[in-house]
């Protein structure tokens, strides 16, 4: 007690939260180096050296440099007990040192000169005892904030010492005083005061225990998959990089680099492996990621691939030099012969922190409480997602494990490749794999996969199917496939981006990604999506609060943001926060700004641009963008189930409606990563194109900025569920795989009602405008085709094209494809035409339907669109397509519904969305917008 006698002396600890005098003894592991901010008299910096089980300590009235020119003065002063290396808090007025104290850095240390010690507890002290004996001690530093080597150095006065910055790559002019947050708490020495702080022991801050051998090679441990990020303060949050995943040991041997089957990496990355040798000579086990990047700088799969097919010595030094491959650490699993396995995440994640060295390439992963905001700038970037990490999860080798979820905008996961279907025209050999996954000793299908097969894909994936081909079905189950199969050993693994698991176990909307061969195929399991509900919560022993969460703590903005980003993906419901957020942040009269849509960021520009032009006869106002971005935020909750999954045909009008008009049905230029799209086989040119869907709120204002003021959308969904016949989603592969699949099968039978009846204003050969007279007759034709349907046992639904015509439904369960569904509007409208020949006409030539009504059964066609309900027209008065009841229906006129009426009838009472939830579940039942 000896040592700690002055530092008992100065203090009283009945008062003080400081720790009582103890020294420690026994311990193991590396040696821990503190650096406390200290707000007393004056602002200083306390620096502290763990030797013989205490902490050795110097206040540094200026802090620590970086500079190795800047000598900092360093007084040394009382040692302090190890229990102090983790005190944050508030030292009363009146007591010794009165004033708040935080860890500003901590992390590992050993004296340097003649090689590191880290791994050497008894070896390390002596040498420091020696070098202060001295005057001049050498040290390398390994912290969060001091990372190289550092001289201490005594002046004549025995109490004055000098600490300075060796010159090595941690060595620079970086402002570390700009740096004031703790390493443990996050908070800033002022926070202290209102912000309260939990302690953990000292112990805890550097690696410790027994020593333990290097460990021979393992698997790595993996992730479920979730659905979204979320915030929890139990829990951590990083990037999720699109690269090959990999372990890497280094020891007195040299650095190991390996994949996720084994396979040793490290020749074919000389560079990258002298620099992870540099984080020796103590031995390590890094967890990462090995990413390569495009010439855009941003991370591509396929520019690591193509990295992995270099096998000279002269290619690969070339690579290296002009096109450099980077190892991402995100978790140490062993250091300087200490095993971290079961030491819980958080603790895994501080240590990395201090004891990885960066270099050009090797990195640390950043990590961060807030998931979604660290999402949405993880896609920004051009990463895949977003990994969720359990605070207190250990490390469990070669496990997939729910304390760890990947949460990507579309879910991915690997499937083992059992075989393959013929296509058409350039597909003839290969038109879609059949996959599956493990489930025990057997392997399951899942699958058919068509899509996202481009030539140079197809060409890789012949060759490398053609010598596995087998006489033997490799699943458990022969399953039914779309054409005749080939068999093939399961031994290739692709990644397969997928919407959801149908119920009866299929993939949905399956795209083909890549082959993976960093992944043994006998690993591959079937991986369920969990929600931030069902993710597993556990006592958090420390939560390091970020800037934003102290800011809440002492009163500041919270959680509509954040709640609003916690919907992120989910479809817009009637109290989703995000609208109501979306129509503050459109109140600002900015005519550019950045939208928040939860987690989703969407630049809107010309927002005062005039869509519709003012019209006094219709007693309508101008219409801009603006209005058209609010219209749609609030009626999200009832657009979006009619668009959902249907491939989308957009009428853009960018310059409003007396502009240029677009009828896009492929979207070809750069889009956000939250939107999606399915690819759908081209019968009339052999061709694939790719649709957007517009499922989610981001996705329809995105559109809306885009100048999209109409929405067609097809007849069918690219969904499976319990109606659907079809149970494939192989979209793309062949004309008869699409005709084969779910989008062949319609949700309604559709009666056009369109009136050919002319207000006489028409410019020569133009369509008939809107008129009273021509409405009133279709809606006539409406009601005898109702009653003609009732006679038949089938009550149809209406709505207004929004326009001069009449939708009407009729349900159907999807067991008829759109011939049958073709041949039924046919037979229906013939047998009303007997009825009704004076006022219903079925002929193609435009002059012979003239003063009729045009009943229009070939709308019932495999990618024919009509206008979805609530969507907007770009005519004069902005009115909006409008489903109604029949009763609703006796005394309506197109333009009683626009884009102001609708918004003002729907929304503009409390009790607002009653009424209109009812009529929304009838219309689903109609337009088979039913979910799963």
């Amino acid at each position: 007690m000896a040592k700690l006698g002055e530092y008992s002396a100065k203090r009283r600890f009945e008062t003080t939260p400081e720790p009582k005098p103890e020294v420690r003894d026994g311990a193991g592991g590396p040696l821990l180096f503190v650096v406390q901010q200290h707000s007393a008299r004056q602002l200083h910096y306390d620096f502290r050296l763990e030797c013989d089980g205490v902490l050795l300590s110097w206040a540094v009235p200026r802090g620590p440099s970086l500079d190795p020119n800047d000598k900092r003065l360093a007084v040394f002063v009382e040692d302090h007990p190890y229990d102090y290396g983790s005190f944050e808090g508030v030292i009363p007025p009146g007591q010794y040192g009165a004033g708040e104290v935080i860890v500003w850095d901590c992390g590992v240390y050993s004296p340097d000169e003649g090689g590191t010690a880290f791994g050497d507890r008894v070896e390390a002290q002596r040498r420091v005892r020696e070098g202060l004996a001295a005057g001049k001690l050498s040290i390398q530093l390994r912290g969060e904030k001091l990372k190289g080597s550092f001289a201490l150095v005594r002046t004549k006065d025995a109490k004055t010492w000098l600490l300075i910055k060796h010159k090595d790559r941690f060595a620079g002019s970086h402002d570390l005083e700009a740096q004031s947050r703790s390493v443990l708490s996050g908070v800033e020495a002022k926070d202290l005061k209102v912000v309260p702080v939990r302690r953990m022991p000292a112990s805890r801050l550097v690696p410790g225990g027994a020593l333990a051998a290097m460990p021979a090679p393992f698997a790595p441990m993996q992730a479920e998959t979730g659905t979204m990020a979320f915030r929890d303060p139990g829990w951590l949050w990083e990037p999720k990089l699109d690269g090959y995943r990999v372990l890497v040991y280094v020891d007195q041997r040299g650095v190991r680099m390996r994949s996720r089957r084994g396979l040793e990496l490290a020749p074919a990355f000389p560079r990258l492996a002298a620099e992870l040798l540099q984080q020796g000579p103590q031995d390590l086990v890094l967890d990462g990621e090995l990413v390569a990047f495009d010439a855009d700088g941003r991370p591509s799969f396929n520019a690591l691939q193509n990295r992995f097919q270099l096998k000279g010595e002269r290619e690969i030094a070339a690579a290296d030099k002009g096109a450099p491959t980077l190892f991402f650490a995100f978790d140490l699993l062993h250091f300087a012969g200490i095993d971290l396995r079961r030491m819980p995440y958080a603790d895994r994640r501080r240590h990395l922190a201090q004891c990885l060295l960066p270099s050009p390439l090797v990195q640390l992963v950043h990590a961060d409480e807030d998931g979604p905001t660290l999402e949405q700038a993880a896609l920004a970037s051009g990463f895949e997602g977003v990994i969720g990490k359990r605070k207190d999860s250990r490390y469990e080798a070669g496990k997939r494990v729910p304390a760890w979820l990947k949460v990507k905008p579309v879910q991915s996961a690997e499937f083992v490749i059992g075989g393959y279907t013929r296509g058409k025209g350039s597909r003839e050999s290969l038109g879609s794999l059949l996959i599956g996954y493990h489930d025990g000793d057997e392997l399951r299908f899942a699958s058919h996969v068509g899509s996202g097969l481009d030539d140079r894909s197809l060409a890789e994936l012949e060759a490398r199917v053609q010598p596995l081909r087998t006489r033997t079905c490799p699943f458990a189950t022969k399953p039914v496939t779309n054409g005749p199969a080939t068999w093939v050993k399961p031994e290739l693994v692709a990644e397969v981006e997928y919407q959801r698991w149908t119920e009866d176990g299929s993939l949905r909307a399956p795209i083909f990604l890549r082959l993976r061969d960093d992944i043994d195929p006998r690993t591959v399991r079937r991986s369920e999506p969990q929600s931030p509900a069902d993710a597993p919560r556990a006592p958090v022993r420390e939560a390091k609060a970020s800037p934003a969460t102290a800011k809440r703590a002492r009163g500041g903005p919270a959680e509509p943001r954040a709640k609003a980003r916690a919907t992120r993906g989910a479809a817009a419901t009637p109290d989703d926060p995000r609208i109501a957020d979306v129509l503050v942040q459109l109140e600002q009269p900015k005519n550019t700004l950045e939208l928040a849509v939860g987690a989703e960021r969407i630049r809107l520009t010309h927002l005062d641009r005039v869509y519709w032009p003012a019209d006094p006869a219709l007693k309508q106002p101008a219409l801009t963008k603006r209005d058209l971005l609010r219209y749609f935020a609030q009626v999200s909750p009832l657009i979006l189930p009619h668009l959902a999954d249907r491939p989308l045909t957009m009428i853009r009008m960018p310059d409003g409606i007396g502009g240029q008009r677009f009828f896009q049905k492929h979207w070809d230029q750069a889009r956000p990563a939250f939107t999606r799209t399915i690819t759908v086989f081209s019968e009339h040119k052999d061709e694939r194109h790719d649709y957007l869907l517009c499922n989610d709120l981001p996705t329809l204002l995105w559109l809306a900025q885009s100048g999209t003021l109409e929405f067609h959308v097809w007849h069918s969904r690219a969904k499976v569920g319990a109606d659907s016949l079809s149970k494939s989603t192989d979209f793309s592969s062949s004309l008869e795989a699409l005709e084969a699949s779910v989008l062949n099968y319609p949700d309604y039978v559709v009666f056009d009602i369109d009136p050919y009846i002319y207000s006489g204003k028409e410019a020569k050969g133009a369509e008939p405008e809107l008129n009273t007279v021509a409405f009133e007759k279709g809606k006539e034709v409406a009601f005898a085709l109702r009653e003609l349907l009732g006679e038949m046992k089938l009550e149809p639904i209406v709505k207004t094209s929004g326009k001069t015509g009449l939708h009407v439904f009729v349900p159907i369960e999807r067991t008829l494809d759109f011939d049958d569904a073709r041949r039924v509007s046919e037979l229906v409208s013939r047998h009303l035409l007997k009825r009704r020949p004076k006022d219903i006409t079925m002929e193609w030539s435009v002059q012979k339907r003239t003063g009729k009504i045009f009943m229009d059964h070939n709308m019932n066609v495999r990618g024919k669109t009509l206008n979805s309900a609530y969507s907007p027209r770009g005519v004069a008065g902005a009115p909006v397509s409008m489903p109604l009841s029949w009763a609703e229906l006796e005394k309506a006129h197109p333009l009683d519904f626009t884009l102001t009426s609708v918004v003002k009838t729907l929304i503009q009472k409390g009790d607002r969305w009653a009424d209109v939830l009812e009529r929304k579940q009838d219309l689903e039942r109609a337009l088979g917008s039913k979910h799963d």
